[in-house]
C-alpha cells in the first residue's frame, strides 16, 4: 500500500478461503456484515458473518438448510441474500428451471440457527417492521400475484392485500431501496470522459481505454480503475482514494484476469470495503 499525505487506516481483512468467491454483502441493523461465498468447483454456497467494527468472524460457513422446519432450499448453490433486519438475514432459493426467487429463510448467523422458513412466498419489499411478499397462482391460464404483509420476526402473515393493483402500488410508493435502507453507498461508472470533481485520473496514469467506478464523499474520492493490457487483453483492477488531489490509498484488487473486477467496493458509515482477488474482503477506516 502506498500513501501520500494523510494515511487511511486498514481495519481488518477477511479471507473467505482457497477458491472461494465473495458473492454478496449486506449489513444487519446491529452492524454485522453478512456475506455469501461461493465455491464453483463443488457448486456450494455458504454464509459468513463479521462484526463490522472489530473484524471478528462470527460465523464462517453456514449452509442454508431448515432445522426447525422441513422446508429445504433444494441445492444450496441456488440461494442468495434477499434482505436483512435488526439481527437476521433473509435468504431465497430459486424456482425450478427459472431465475425467479422462491421462498424466504430467516437466519440468525450470530447464533448459527434458522429462525423460520416459508417456501410458499416470494419477497417483494422490506418495510422494517413488516415485509411485503406475494404468492403465485394461475387463473384462466394467466399468472397472478397475491400480496400480503408478514412479520419479519416470525414469518407469520399479518394481513392480506390480495391482487388489487391500486393498494399495492400505494404501498410500493413508500418503498426504500435496499442499499439506502442499509445505509450503503455504491459506486457509479464514469462514462464518456465525464468530469468528476477531485478525481485525478490523469495523475493516476491510466489509459483512455480504462474503465472507472467512482464515489465522491466530501473531500475524498474513491475509484476502482480497470485497465486492459494492450498486448494480452487481460484486465487489472485497482482501488485508489484521493484526499482532494492527493492520493492517500491504493491497492490492487485483481491482476491479469479475463474480465474487469466490477462492483466490488462500497462505503458504509466511516468505512469502505473492497474485495481483493475475489476471496478477500478488506475494510479501511475513512474517518
Amino acid at each position: 500500500m502506498k500513501s501520500l499525505g494523510k494515511q487511511l487506516s486498514l481495519c481488518w481483512r477477511y479471507d473467505a478461503g482457497e477458491s472461494a468467491l465473495i458473492w454478496q454483502l449486506m449489513f444487519t441493523g446491529t452492524g454485522d456484515l453478512i456475506g455469501q461465498k461461493r465455491y464453483v468447483a463443488n457448486r456450494q454456497a455458504l454464509l459468513f458473518s463479521i462484526d463490522s467494527l472489530t473484524g471478528q468472524v462470527l460465523n464462517d460457513g453456514y449452509q442454508v438448510m431448515s432445522s426447525v422446519n422441513p422446508v429445504s432450499t433444494g441445492e444450496d448453490w441456488f440461494t442468495g441474500l434477499e434482505t436483512t433486519s435488526w439481527d437476521l438475514v433473509y435468504c431465497y432459493a430459486y424456482q425450478q428451471h427459472s431465475p425467479e426467487h422462491q421462498g424466504i429463510w430467516a437466519v440468525d448467523l450470530r447464533n448459527g440457527r434458522e429462525v423460520w422458513a416459508r417456501r410458499d412466498i416470494i419477497f417483494a419489499a422490506n418495510f422494517d417492521h413488516e415485509f411485503l411478499v406475494y404468492q403465485l397462482s394461475v387463473f384462466a391460464g394467466l399468472p397472478e400475484r397475491h400480496f400480503m404483509f408478514i412479520d419479519p420476526a416470525t414469518g407469520e402473515t399479518i394481513r392480506q392485500l390480495g391482487s388489487d393493483s391500486f393498494s399495492i402500488n400505494a404501498v410500493r410508493a413508500q418503498f426504500v431501496v435496499e442499499e439506502e435502507r442499509q445505509q450503503v453507498i455504491l459506486p457509479e461508472f464514469v462514462v464518456d470522459g465525464m468530469a468528476v470533481e477531485r478525481l485525478a485520473l490523469q495523475k493516476a496514469g491510466v489509459s483512455d481505454k480504462a474503465r472507472c467506478e467512482c464515489i465522491v464523499q466530501g473531500s475524498l474520492t474513491f475509484a476502482a480503475l480497470h485497465e486492459p493490457n494492450a498486448s494480452s487483453g487481460l484486465w487489472c483492477s485497482s482501488i485508489k482514494v484521493w484526499l482532494d488531489d492527493h492520493l492517500v490509498y491504493t491497492d490492487s484488487m485483481e491482476e491479469h484476469v479475463d474480465k474487469p473486477c466490477l462492483n466490488n467496493f462500497l462505503i458504509r458509515g466511516s468505512h469502505f470495503y473492497y474485495i481483493k482477488k475475489k476471496q478477500e474482503l478488506v475494510c479501511v477506516a475513512i474517518s
